[in-house]
């Protein structure tokens, strides 16, 4: 028995952005899986894939060297016709993205600040321990 193949939509936030020291900015690839052996990866704004019908919990992620960051999970079911998803990636790679039949919000800009609070703090405290050092 022939299946019909069923239109999945999945808007994607922007990349999650790994910009190195003075470099030029490098956006990690993001996926998804509907299970093993349907794997697309996905570009930011509107993908459209075609999966069989079923009832998927559906994982997306963006691909970082030391493995995935960004997770998020959805259960969608695809036996009455087309769906339609939202995927946000986080700020950091320290966050969970987020998944939902809505538009989701990108996750992490509360670590984000607390990074780059910490790193402009540790540059801070250093000049302040060279000028109380030097005298």
């Amino acid at each position: 028995m022939a299946y019909q193949p069923v239109l999945v939509t999945i808007d994607a936030s922007e990349a999650i952005n790994t910009r190195p020291a003075g470099g030029r900015p490098w956006y990690l690839p993001m996926r998804v899986e509907f299970a093993s052996g349907l794997r697309f990866e996905l570009r930011p704004g509107r993908n459209q894939v075609f999966v069989p019908p079923g009832r998927y919990r559906v994982q997306l992620w963006s691909q970082f060297t030391l493995g995935k960051v960004g997770k998020a999970t959805l259960d969608i079911d695809t036996t009455r016709g087309p769906v339609w998803f939202h995927y946000a990636t986080p700020h950091s790679i320290y966050s969970a993205g987020a998944a939902g039949f809505h538009p989701q919000d990108r996750p992490g800009s509360t670590v984000l600040l607390m990074v780059s609070a910490g790193a402009v703090l540790i540059t801070v405290l250093a000049v302040v321990m060279a000028v109380v050092l030097t005298q």
